[in-house]
């Protein structure tokens, strides 16, 4: 019954060829480890992918109990395919998982090994350089433009959070990927970096780079080792209240979202130039209390190498109220081990 155990599988390509001594490309041991020898030697190999403007990150650890691998150099991009190769309970097949940098290895003993980590090759060292600029008058989707370019990458900004307008932000000693954090919480948005893309999307709307559904999956009781679930009410506060500049009357006017019942509205500090920005505001405070009403994480014993951040998923042999709640991945983490077993631990929030 071999033939049936679940069986994990995985491919990494080294991209290109790092520089040796004086200059002259070099093939350096650790390629030669990951062509020919990897395998034998992989004791883990761990992918956790976020949202929030935060890079994806690459572990892996190697065996170097003979002393024959070289600490590989920082810069070098690796390709990462993850999945199953057979078995009764999994779909085999792999799933593209994007580029990575090495940007630092660490080798350690005893037994001897060696940790390499990487990050998404597409979120440059720059994006994390603080600068000072100030933004005034501008509309949200230049901003996110502006930054993209300047990391060579291509924009895709949701239309409605494209058009919204910041009378001012100061970049002050901020960087990119800083600036892109404060804006995804002001607005509700999750800034993701993949394939050469800075998207900018609200959290939720559960679309791709190209406009598409991203479609949801299902998870049962059965596909998880262990599991927790944690309500939390939606607060003392029973809606939303937003103040706003009204120029024509020369007052302050106010929108609320979401309220009704005997608690108050939660009051946001901000006075905002527009009814419309302030309804924006007040409608992303609404989502987030909504979406921390409810946590769930679980560990899956067959890994599901698919499934990434802002995948919406639907979960039954739950409780009730877990199963009728619409839910949405807010991190994952895929591990490989060296025998062969892949698991997945995803955390979720209520969509």
């Amino acid at each position: 019954m071999a033939d049936r155990q679940n069986r994990a599988d995985y491919r990494l390509t080294l991209e290109g060829k790092s520089l040796g001594p004086g200059g002259t490309p070099a093939l350096p041991e650790f390629a030669a480890a990951l062509m020919a020898k990897f395998s034998p030697r992989l004791v883990s190999l761990t992918l956790t992918e976020k949202r929030d403007g935060e890079a994806d990150r690459l572990d892996i650890v190697l065996d170097d109990s003979d002393g024959q691998l070289e600490i590989p150099q920082a810069g070098q991009v690796l390709s990462l395919q993850l999945g199953w190769a057979w078995g009764a309970d999994v779909e085999p097949g792999l799933v593209d998982k994007g580029r990575f940098k090495v940007d630092e290895a660490e080798w350690e003993g005893a037994p001897d090994r060696i940790t390499i980590r990487a990050r998404s090759a597409d979120f440059a060292a720059s994006f994390d350089r603080r600068c000072e600029k100030p933004h005034v008058a501008r509309k949200l989707g230049e901003i996110i433009r502006e930054i993209a370019s300047a990391q060579s990458l291509t924009a895709i900004v949701d239309p409605d959070l494209a058009a919204e307008h910041l009378p001012v932000i100061d970049q002050d000693e901020l960087s990119d990927a800083a600036l892109l954090r404060i804006l995804g919480r002001r607005f509700d948005a999750a800034a993701t970096v993949k394939d050469g893309k800075l998207i900018f999307m609200p959290i939720g709307e559960a679309r791709s780079a190209s406009g598409r559904s991203l479609g949801s999956s299902t998870i049962t009781r059965r596909d998880g080792d262990s599991f927790r679930y944690r309500r939390g009410e939606r607060g003392q506060f029973g809606g939303v209240e937003a103040r706003w500049h009204d120029r024509a009357k020369g007052q302050r006017s106010t929108v609320e979202i979401g309220a009704g019942g005997d608690k108050p509205p939660k009051r946001l500090k901000r006075t905002y130039g527009s009814e419309e920005t302030a309804r924006r505001a007040a409608r992303s405070a609404s989502r987030k209390m909504d979406r921390a009403k409810a946590e769930f994480s679980i560990n899956l014993a067959l890994g599901r190498p698919e499934l990434f951040p802002e995948k919406p998923l639907t979960l039954a042999g739950f409780k009730p109220e877990i199963d009728a709640q619409d839910w949405l991945i807010g991190e994952c983490r895929h591990t490989l081990s060296g025998s062969g077993g892949l698991v997945s631990e995803l955390t979720l929030e209520a969509k």
